[in-house]
């Protein structure tokens, strides 16, 4: 089954180590090109998971933004409290996560954030993808600890030329992105969850980074725009 397949696939079973050190059977039923990718790198799988009691195949990934259902495996792995790790060494180098289309880790690939790419100067991308999922996630601590809803809408923009600014006329700026979380916040993207004076008693470093002083000139690699409730 080659890169370049993008017709229905014969199905294929495999099978993949959870964090526990089980096995879990996954099936690969088709395969295509990322429409979104222009270069070619990113394959997206249908994939399936054997129900151990049953049997029964279900599909591995939820729905994303588009409806479709779809995965592909990123070299390396997060812990617990959210951070990246890319593969280092020969025996990291065989370390694989699956991650969704509807999932932070997939998305930002999608966007262009591609932590084995490079910037338009050269630079790595690793922390963009790195900021990006902690965007995503309003993972505003940076501690792993998301605080949004499936299917809450974003805008997301940089200043490196991979996505521009939507400016979307009923979202304000939510707030700045760096690696280790949010640089400042102008307002939390959902207050039922999390408002800005839980934000900050949760995450001290951002106490006085919060309110009307947080805007896209500070140093940040990522942005972000949202509808403010």
């Amino acid at each position: 089954m080659g890169a370049g397949e993008s017709t229905k696939a014969q199905a294929r079973s495999v099978r993949r180590r959870q964090g526990t050190g089980a096995r879990r059977l996954v099936r690969i039923d088709a395969v295509e090109h990322d429409p979104k990718d222009q270069s070619g790198e990113v394959v997206l799988y249908q994939l399936s998971e054997q129900e151990p009691a049953s049997g029964e195949w279900r599909n591995l990934c939820q729905p994303d933004p588009e409806g479709r259902r779809l995965g592909f495996p990123l070299a390396g792995s997060f812990t617990q409290d959210g951070r990246y790790l890319p593969p280092s060494g020969e025996a990291e180098r065989s370390r694989l996560l699956i991650t969704c289309t509807g999932g932070a880790e997939g998305k930002c690939v999608r966007l262009g954030y591609k932590p084995w790419g490079s910037t338009p100067d050269g630079s790595s991308l690793a922390p963009y993808y790195q900021a990006c999922v902690r965007l995503i996630r309003a993972d505003y601590c940076g501690d792993g600890q998301g605080h949004t809803r499936n299917g809450t809408a974003i805008d997301i923009f940089d200043k490196i030329g991979i996505v521009a600014d939507g400016k979307v006329p009923e979202m304000t700026f939510e707030a700045a992105w760096a690696p280790a979380g949010a640089v400042c916040v102008r307002h939390t993207r959902l207050p039922d969850i999390l408002d800005n004076a839980m934000l900050g008693k949760a995450c001290p470093r951002l106490a006085d980074q919060i309110g009307e002083s947080c805007d896209e000139t500070k140093p940040a690699l990522l942005f972000n725009r949202s509808v403010a409730r």
